[in-house]
């Protein structure tokens, strides 16, 4: 790793404790059970006939959850969300489709 990935990654990390949210991942290998995400619940995506459509994502800092498959499960306070696809993936954070 270069010194420019450790500062985007201690970056984001302090991003994700003053904007994010308490949350508890499961179902897969995650280093941290309780870890802060950021929900997103108006991200566009385009379908297969590139359609846009709104749905919700959450994202995690892959330090915090190695992997990510479909049916982890994201327990927020009021709300438990189940990922249903990987949209993105950095390599720093991952964004997850949920519903």
């Amino acid at each position: 790793m270069s010194a420019f990935d450790d500062e985007a990654r201690e970056g984001l990390a302090e991003m994700y404790c003053d904007a994010g949210t308490l949350a508890a991942y499961q179902g897969s290998e995650s280093s941290n059970p309780e870890l802060y995400v950021v929900l997103d619940r108006g991200y566009e995506v385009y379908d297969q006939d590139q359609v846009a459509m709104h749905v919700t994502t959450i994202s995690v800092l892959v330090t915090d959850v190695a992997t990510s498959r479909q049916s982890d499960t994201i327990a927020l306070p009021g709300r438990t969300w189940t990922v249903q696809q990987i949209l993105e993936d950095d390599g720093f954070e991952r964004r997850l489709w949920v519903s």
